[in-house]
């Protein structure tokens, strides 16, 4: 064996502890643990607490990690073809809105309830909400149309506190949730573009 077969092997090792250690993380938050130690983390992903330390030296780090894996799959629900008639784009925004916060229900929760104590999760956060607004008013460009008001509210019905106080405060099903944004949404617009 040579030397660079040593190097590229604990490279490669190195590279999947940082890998299980990330997805040790996520699985936690999945779980509802929103604030799991380095020692959970370590012992969920099977590696040594030491390692965890040696990848990230603060949970900042690990943070930013799982924003940057998590964020295609946030982002993937929102950037579709929303063309189509108004009612068409409305019902592929609930759907949006209703499958992104109900697929990432607690990875969008940790990054709300720490948000305070993380300087990663409060930029993860403003990006969020800044993301949402362009996605919204680029799917509903009739937006234009209406007063800071009405905008306001249409951003609301699509944000993760509305879809969280529908389906987990309230007991909503997904489908219930889907049905009424959808007539919200609708009634908005019916009442605003006449």
């Amino acid at each position: 064996m040579t030397i660079k077969d040593k190097v590229d092997g604990r490279l490669k090792r190195s590279e999947a502890n940082r890998q299980l250690i990330i997805d040790a993380m996520i699985n936690l938050v999945n779980r509802g643990n929103y604030m799991p130690t380095a020692q959970q983390v370590a012992d969920t992903s099977g590696v040594s607490i030491r390692t965890v330390f040696r990848h990230f030296t603060e949970m900042e780090l690990l943070y930013r990690e799982i924003d940057d894996v998590v964020k295609p799959l946030y982002i993937s629900y929102f950037k579709q073809d929303f063309k189509g008639d108004l009612q068409t784009r409305i019902k592929r925004l609930a759907n949006a809105v209703v499958n992104g916060f109900s697929g990432g229900y607690h990875l969008s929760k940790v990054t709300t309830v720490l948000k305070w104590r993380s300087p990663v999760l409060q930029a993860t956060y403003d990006y969020n909400q800044k993301m949402l607004r362009l996605y919204v008013l680029s799917m509903l460009p009739e937006l234009k149309k209406c007063d800071s008001v009405t905008t306001e509210l249409v951003v609301g019905m699509a944000s993760f506190a509305f879809f969280e106080r529908l389906h987990m405060d309230q007991g909503l099903s997904l489908a219930v949730c889907k049905k009424l944004i959808i007539a919200h949404l609708s009634s908005v617009f019916e009442a605003e573009l006449k």
